[in-house]
């Protein structure tokens, strides 16, 4: 049986994009996949999502090379080593996916030597409008001109790729979490992810999705050390006065205050923390809802359930976006600085009596993005499924 090598990044977002290909990978052709994690904080993200987790397993395993080494030198031979150890499968001919790892130096120069088996990967599976804020934000994209011969596109967005020529080879493989792959994977195993995690929890109507994300300084806010825990308070008090019986699941990032969490939340009832994934959480949800977008969103909006931002963007974040959340194209509702109108937007969200009509959740609603396949999708599915 064929093995390739995947080199994540250290955000969740590359392993996520990455996953519904190599379960495609694994039920049609019989290919496992080493998923290589070289950060703690990923390391971590990794095994407390169990559903990334076992999608993990499920495909391959993963390999976890020495991101908590503190000491220098040491650190410095698990480089070496694992820069031999590249050598060696390379040479042998397995082929590699990365997210960018082999243009930084010392593994640039593998990538200048075997840029024809290795696989650069778009970390996005959806198409997002950041760039704009990036200077309110300050943030700086880093902007990478891949050693790798195969450039893999998700998305539309091609603006972090520096320089493209006629050395590479472009795959327009489209958006990998609305493949019918990943949905019939997701789909087989939400009920019995809500049955082990959330077995004490009545979704029988339901349930509303709160994704969360740091507290600490967005420069995007009104109050960019405040707005954050302003709008925690604002939301959780909003949803225990209308959401009757429906359940909220809360959904904590790595970087978010615990604490502050369970103290808002201690003595509200139907409020729980979940560590699901958003297509599993999606499968049982009524709505979305965060205070700063998050690219969660547009995992909801892909499955067809309402998303809702209620935020507090600073006017000059307004006027660069007419008014709209920063992720516009996966955000039904944008509520800015109005609890009012959140409050009434939520009720009538929940308002529809029958969770089963209520809930887009299907193939079939309009809402839903479906899988669109491109022409180049199956043609790079059989390159990495061919031996070198």
């Amino acid at each position: 049986m064929n093995n390739i090598i995947v080199i994540v990044k250290n955000k969740l977002i590359s392993t996520d994009t990455v996953l519904p290909v190599l379960i495609e990978l694994k039920e049609k052709y019989g290919i496992s996949s080493i998923v290589v994690v070289n950060d703690q904080e990923a390391h971590k993200g990794i095994n407390e999502n169990v559903v990334i987790r076992d999608a993990i397993n499920y495909i391959g395993r993963e390999l976890y090379i020495g991101g908590s080494i503190s000491n220098k030198i040491i650190r410095k031979f698990v480089k070496i080593g694992w820069l031999c150890i590249l050598f060696l499968k390379l040479i042998t001919g397995t082929k590699v996916l990365h997210f960018g790892f082999f243009d930084i130096f010392p593994f640039n120069i593998l990538g200048k030597i075997f840029g024809n088996r290795l696989y650069y990967l778009q970390s996005d599976a959806f198409t997002h409008s950041y760039g704009k804020f990036d200077e309110i934000v300050a943030q700086s994209p880093a902007l990478i001109t891949p050693n790798s011969k195969n450039v893999v596109i998700f998305n539309n967005d091609l603006s972090q790729l520096k320089i493209i020529n006629s050395y590479h080879r472009i795959f327009w493989f489209g958006n990998t979490r609305t493949r019918e792959s990943w949905r019939h994977y997701v789909e087989q195993r939400s009920t019995t992810y809500f049955k082990k995690y959330h077995y004490n929890i009545d979704l029988s109507r339901g349930c509303i999705v709160f994704i969360l994300t740091s507290f600490g300084e967005m420069r995007q806010m009104r109050s960019p050390g405040g707005s954050m825990k302003m709008l925690f308070k604002n939301t959780i008090d909003v949803l225990s006065e209308v959401k009757g019986n429906i359940p909220v699941l809360i959904k904590p990032h790595v970087f978010t205050d615990l604490n502050i969490v369970n103290e808002q939340i201690q003595n509200k009832s139907n409020f729980h923390l979940t560590y699901l994934h958003p297509s599993v959480l999606a499968s049982a949800a009524r709505v979305f809802i965060c205070n700063a977008y998050s690219s969660t969103m547009a995992d909801a909006k892909s499955l067809g359930v309402r998303t809702v931002e209620y935020s507090d963007y600073k006017n000059s974040v307004i006027e660069i976006s007419k008014g709209k959340s920063m992720g516009y194209e996966y955000i039904d509702e944008f509520i800015n600085n109005d609890s009012n109108q959140f409050k009434k937007i939520i009720t009538s969200i929940i308002s529809i009596e029958s969770f089963n009509d209520s809930n887009s959740n299907s193939n079939s609603n309009s809402n839903c993005i479906v899988d669109s396949n491109n022409k180049d999708d199956s043609e790079f599915l059989n390159i990495i499924a061919t031996s070198s």
